[in-house]
């Protein structure tokens, strides 16, 4: 029989076995011997392990081992280089928004760092969470955590509902009653993207005021509604979003313009400066608005009752297709008739553009004075309109001498004779003129709306148009032709005559078309400062209509022509009247002594207040 101690021994050694770490790492150095001990024992008295479990467990723990053990010796850099690959990944997502795929590969290599330290040290790990140290931190990543979520929510309900106020005299910041019905009743998503260079790449001081003045604008647009955003755009860094909206125009051309697209239909409307100081920035914003969402077109009237094209007629020389094209462009086209019996007639006061395209009988008198008001901006009981008048005219050599009479008052000559260029005419037809020489100088809108040459424009019998130079009015040729040209006034002869003295016909080259800006009429008072934007008349003039009937409308780059031109000359045309707001300059004036009080309470009022309050706390605390 075993004695009680012999059997506590016993009971002992059985504990111990059992008792054996679970973690690999302290059970094999337990199992190791110390290197002073001395192995006495027999080895027939060795207690051999489990046999199943040294059979199966064994090989694995071989064979990873070398990896788990440097897993653990460089655990701590291993854990730092988690935590920093997921800091980073964090920002590059959030920041970075181009590098986002590498951010999420960083986040993903940082959390897969962590989890293989933390797996290989779980009993570590286990620990430190179970221990009364662990459990305070734990509690206190909780606490820190629900602060950062009350802080995170409070956040994002004060930016959802964040409330701008102007303080302002003069209300300058805030926008119209009109501006926020538009924006308050928007069918679908808008966005604007404004093209201006970087704040640093800005060298112009009055373009940065500019900059400015535009991105305050749509930032009060956007935080009137969560249908409207904008984007800034430098031109030179993203020609790709330059070219989705200009083609291949050169991005240097593009730059302080603003683009208003509605999102749904993808139309979009360009906006460029009125004026120097942007004063009209409210009101064409609200018009591309309405424009982009298809809310309201801008209408253009064809003026009939005289022999004027037909834009309803479908036969070889109708306008049938100009309409089409218009209203392509987002334009709504209505016929303006006006019978020659008719004396109470105007220009309707929404029009964006008024065409005479071709008239073959005479211009009352009542008809002339109702274009004059309408080019001078003004109505029948002399009333201003909301802007001076935009015309195009499209002539031929024969045109009545009533409405040639009209534009002379305007110091637009149009001629009496067809244009027969020797050098650049239709072969075969050598009464149609090949347009080919577009001024460089003219309008990119024009001439080069999507950065691609227009083709050659066919117009057959076509004739010159001049422009009387004065202070009231500037001209700008569109086209010209080459300087082997004549003006022939015989409809039937083909070779010019030279060399005949007086009797030779006149020798180019020639404009048939012509951009014409003007203040007033011939004899008008000149102005003597710079006129506002809305008080130009501009008058784009063809010394041809055949070219955009329909037989020759799909023809060479006639109609491409014509609708850019329209479109430039209705591009800063408004559907909303906004009045503009007044930069009031208010000045603090102050003494001499009261600039002393100023700057003494500044420099120590705020301190000794922080003073004071620092000593009543001591002395509470004391």
């Amino acid at each position: 029989m075993s004695s009680p101690s012999n059997r506590d021994e016993e009971d002992n050694n059985q504990n111990s076995g059992n008792q054996r770490p679970r973690d690999w790492r302290r059970r094999r150095r337990s199992e190791r011997p110390a290197p002073g001990d001395q192995v006495d024992q027999p080895e027939t008295l060795k207690t051999r392990p489990d046999a199943s479990e040294e059979e199966l467990s064994q090989p694995l723990i071989a064979f990873f081992e070398p990896v788990l053990n440097l897993i653990v010796a460089f655990s701590g850099p291993l854990i730092l280089a988690g935590v920093v690959g997921i800091i980073t990944g964090i920002v590059v997502v959030t920041f970075v928004t181009s590098m986002r795929l590498y951010g999420i590969i960083d986040i993903v290599i940082g959390l897969l760092l962590l989890g293989v330290v933390g797996a290989v040290l779980f009993s570590s790990v286990l620990t430190a969470f179970i221990s009364r140290t662990g459990r305070y931190g734990v509690n206190t990543i909780i606490l820190v955590s629900a602060f950062t979520g009350i802080i995170i929510v409070v956040n994002v309900i004060s930016f959802e509902n964040s409330k701008r106020i102007d303080v302002t005299a003069t209300n300058q910041f805030s926008l119209g009653n009109r501006t926020k019905d538009v924006l308050s009743n928007l069918n679908e998503d808008v966005r604007a993207t404004a093209f201006y260079k970087d704040e640093e790449d800005t060298d112009s001081p009055e373009l940065a005021i500019r900059r400015s003045k535009v991105l305050n604008t749509l930032e009060e647009f956007d935080s009137r509604s969560s249908k409207f955003t904008y984007r800034v755009v430098d031109p030179d860094l993203k020609p790709e979003i330059v070219s989705k909206y200009f083609g291949a125009r050169p991005t240097s051309f593009v730059t302080e313009i603003v683009v208003v697209e509605g999102m749904d239909n993808e139309v979009f409307d360009v906006l460029r400066p009125t004026d120097a100081n942007y004063t009209q920035l409210e009101q064409d914003l609200v018009t591309s608005t309405l424009v982009a969402t298809g809310s309201e077109k801008k209408p253009i009237y064809f003026l009939a009752g005289h022999g004027e094209r037909d834009i309803n007629s479908i036969t070889s020389d109708g306008y049938m297709n100009v309409r089409t094209g218009l209203e392509g462009d987002n334009y709504r086209v209505e016929e303006l008739l006006w019978r020659p019996n008719d004396i109470d007639v105007m220009v309707p006061l929404d029009a964006a553009l008024l065409v005479v395209a071709g008239p073959t009988s005479s211009l009352p008198e009542a008809h002339e004075n109702a274009i004059d008001q309408y080019l001078e901006g003004i109505t029948p009981d002399g009333s201003p309109r909301r802007e001076h008048g935009r015309l195009i005219f499209l002539a031929e050599p024969d045109s009545p001498a009533s409405f040639k009479k009209l534009f002379a008052d305007w110091g637009i000559l149009v001629a009496s004779g067809y244009i027969r260029d020797v050098g650049s005419s239709v072969p075969g037809l050598p009464q149609t003129l090949s347009l080919e020489n577009f001024n460089p100088e003219a309008p990119l809108d024009i001439t080069l709306p999507k950065g691609e040459r227009l083709q050659a424009v066919s117009m057959p019998g076509a004739t010159a148009v001049s422009l009387l130079q004065d202070d009231l009015r500037s001209g700008l040729p569109l086209a010209a032709t080459s300087a082997n040209s004549f003006l022939i006034d015989d409809p039937d002869r083909t070779e010019p005559i030279i060399n005949a003295g007086s009797d030779s016909d006149p020798v180019g080259p020639f404009v048939p078309a012509v951009l014409v800006r003007s203040v007033g009429q011939i004899g008008s008072e000149v102005p003597t400062s710079e006129p506002d934007p809305s008080e130009i008349s501009d008058i784009v003039v063809f010394g041809d209509s055949d070219f955009l009937s329909n037989n020759s409308y799909s023809q060479g780059g006639g109609s491409d022509l014509f609708l850019n031109s329209a479109n430039f000359l209705v591009g800063d045309f408004s559907l909303v009247s906004i009045r503009p707001k007044v930069n009031a300059f208010r000045e603090f004036n102050l003494d001499k002594n009261e600039l002393k009080l100023v700057n003494w309470a500044s420099w120590l009022f705020l301190p000794g207040l922080m003073g004071m309050m620092a000593a009543i706390v001591w002395w509470i605390r004391r």
